[in-house]
């Protein structure tokens, strides 16, 4: 009996026999450097962490997102293809037992990217000031841009360039830079000197027609061809005196619009009605004569007739006259003298239909 019970003890005490189980495995534990992290949307984001393990070793990681899914399976790994918001990030780490650690969470922050604003780095005028109507150049640099554009109806332009702009009063121009940025604007003033303006009438006794048979100053003008196929001029004459000598014309526009045309319209047989500039007082019966200087205006219609225009060649022969007393031009058909058809061929003017100059002009120097 105490045999059996020897033998029972000793079967215990062997180790196939023991009651005491080995040790359960430990898992490993995550760890990141920081909590969080700010960068700005498209910059590289570096990130890493390690682990440990009290009774093994760390064999593997794991990154990973709520919104991407697994981003790496290395400790560190760097990527710059995070939106931009707010990010949570997890890593967890494997021991060589096979089982995986808590995650840990890692915080980034992706920021905007950050856009500078276009920017005008040059924006300037040939001439601050100039005369009305004269061409002034205006030049610009941009960097940054998208659009560029400009007010005073010259439209989008390009980041650099220049234009050419004929402003009549003081102007100011305004460029516009437009980018991801942000809005950037500047401005350059052109201040036109001012003009004066004066409507000149022509003396209705200086003031008639000259055909074949002399001059015929009677307060109106004639000018084509007469029953008789005689070519007929006009002469218009204008005192000046009120234009100071040293003023410089900026223009002239000449109102012509009060003609009749009582018989047949001369345009049709006779060509272009033209003016000829002429010193006063040396007009000649003939219809013609050899030396004179060209025509300094054309009209070759009724229509041209009937709208104010503005005329460089006239304003050119009274610039030339001024500090005389009187400016006087002839009106001739000058293609030929008459068509020869036994016709009145005829404009006219009379009285207070006379046609008018408005002459604008500069007194003083830029």
């Amino acid at each position: 009996m105490n045999r059996a019970l020897l033998f029972a003890c000793a079967l215990v005490l062997m180790p196939g026999c023991s009651s005491a189980s080995s040790e359960a495995n430990q898992p490993p534990t995550a760890h990141v450097p920081t909590i969080s992290r700010e960068v700005t949307y498209g910059e590289w984001v570096q990130l890493s962490g390690y682990g440990t393990d009290e009774d093994g070793e760390v064999v593997g990681y794991l990154w990973r997102s709520e919104a991407g899914g697994d981003l790496s399976r290395s400790a560190a790994f760097e990527t710059d293809s995070l939106p931009e918001g707010e990010h949570v990030l997890y890593f967890a780490v494997q021991d060589n037992d096979g089982d995986w650690s808590e995650e840990v969470q890692q915080f980034v922050s992706v920021r905007p990217a950050v856009v500078a604003p276009p920017k005008i780095n040059s924006f300037a005028t040939s001439n601050t000031t100039s005369r009305m109507g004269e061409g002034v150049t205006l030049s610009w640099v941009v960097s940054g841009a998208t659009t560029v554009g400009m007010d005073r109806g010259i439209g989008t332009v390009p980041e650099s360039g220049s234009v050419v702009v004929s402003p009549v009063v003081t102007t100011t121009y305004r460029l516009t830079a437009t980018g991801g940025g942000g809005t950037a604007s500047a401005g350059v003033t052109v201040t036109v000197d001012p003009v004066q303006s004066i409507v000149l009438t022509p003396s209705v006794d200086l003031s008639g027609y000259v055909r074949f048979s002399g001059y015929a100053p009677y307060r109106e003008v004639y000018v084509g061809d007469d029953q008789a196929d005689r070519g007929i001029r006009g002469f218009l004459t204008y005192y000046i005196s009120d234009i100071p000598d040293d003023a410089t014309i900026a223009r002239i526009v000449v109102d012509m619009s009060g003609y009749q045309a009582p018989y047949d319209n001369p345009f049709a047989d006779l060509g272009c009605l033209s003016a000829f500039e002429h010193p006063y007082n040396t007009l000649q019966g003939q219809y013609r004569v050899p030396g004179l200087p060209g025509a300094i205006h054309e009209w070759c219609s009724l229509p041209e007739l009937d709208a104010p225009v503005e005329s460089i060649g006239i304003r050119n022969a009274l610039q030339a006259r001024l500090g005389e007393d009187r400016f006087q031009f002839r009106l001739q058909f000058a293609d030929m003298e008459t068509d020869k058809d036994m016709r009145r061929d005829l404009l006219s003017w009379g009285g207070i239909h006379l046609p008018t100059l408005t002459v604008e002009y500069y007194l003083d120097e830029l």
